[in-house]
């Protein structure tokens, strides 16, 4: 299967999902969506291999970043001046900015495979300037959030974070793992089901949420800081623990993306026709058409 053939797979899941999302179509149909953002990720990390230029590929993805900020903050507002009597919240969709900074990765473990020295240098710089934005995200959420209205994307979507993305820390950086599984079914299954069986044992049995309950209840002065390291990363710490069933089925059902390696395994290393214009389109296109349904069915 080349990567059209995914994408196109992959556009299909995301569809069901957000079908669900937005207007309460049956919940497994999120289980089946788990799918979508793994294939594009996995494509993105191809296609920032063979892409012809880079870094129009990365400001390709920061346009379009860009341009769903735009729109959560847009859409809201106008449909807020003509219906004064319902309030409208933005949509909280935007892939790009996962792909953004885990093609940025890629690019600097790619372009500095034989300086070891530049590579160690840009390393450095990305991470001081992504640990930079958390304390930019904090003064933006004080100035503009407080003064301004503006919601939270406004001010974290454009920063191109790790940690201020759609989804978190850890799926993000599934990009730059594929990229370091290319080229091989046998690393691609073992780092992968790897991947996906930590994360499950992370997220499932709701591992911070018991090490916050811990640390209130021994440390309380160190709780909000626990709390909010695990969310820097990505994991909710509630304070309080639901059933395991519950938990897997209704809440933390992302570890359903192990469903997307029997695909991923049958891609050929072929691009395909492409068809990069009605990916690009059809994202928002479909968000939003979603989100106004939403808010009028």
């Amino acid at each position: 299967m080349n990567a059209t053939g995914l994408k196109i797979i992959a556009v299909i899941c995301m569809t069901l999902d957000h079908l669900s999302t937005y207007l309460n179509a049956p919940l497994p149909l999120r289980y089946i969506g788990r799918i979508a953002a793994v294939i594009f990720f996995f494509c993105a990390a191809e296609s920032a291999v063979h892409t012809h230029d880079r870094k129009k590929y990365l400001l390709r993805l920061y346009a379009m970043s860009l341009l769903m900020t735009a729109l959560s903050v847009v859409v809201p507002f106008i449909l807020n001046g003509w219906f004064t009597r319902k309030t409208f919240s933005p949509p909280s969709n935007n892939i790009f900015t996962e792909l953004l900074p885990g093609v940025w990765i890629i690019d600097i473990l790619d372009s500095t495979k034989s300086d070891p020295k530049k590579r160690k240098k840009r390393f450095r710089n990305f991470i001081l300037y992504q640990l930079a934005t958390i304390p930019i995200w904090f003064v933006c959420e004080i100035t503009l959030g407080a003064r301004l209205h503006l919601p939270e994307q406004a001010y974290m979507w454009p920063l191109g974070s790790l940690f201020m993305s759609e989804g978190n820390l850890w799926l993000t950086l599934l990009i730059p793992l594929f990229y370091c599984w290319r080229g091989s079914k046998k690393k691609l299954t073992a780092g992968y089901l790897t991947y996906c069986i930590l994360y499950t044992l992370i997220t499932v049995p709701q591992l911070p949420a018991h090490i916050f309950r811990f640390t209130n209840a021994h440390v309380p002065q160190l709780a909000g800081i626990a709390g909010n390291i695990f969310s820097v990363l990505g994991f909710e710490a509630m304070e309080g623990v639901m059933p395991l069933r519950e938990s897997l089925l209704q809440y933390n059902f992302q570890c359903f993306m192990i469903l997307a390696l029997p695909l991923l395994l049958l891609y050929n290393g072929e691009r395909g026709k492409g068809h990069k214009r009605f990916f690009y389109v059809y994202y928002p296109a479909h968000i939003y058409l979603l989100y106004l349904a939403q808010q009028f069915i």
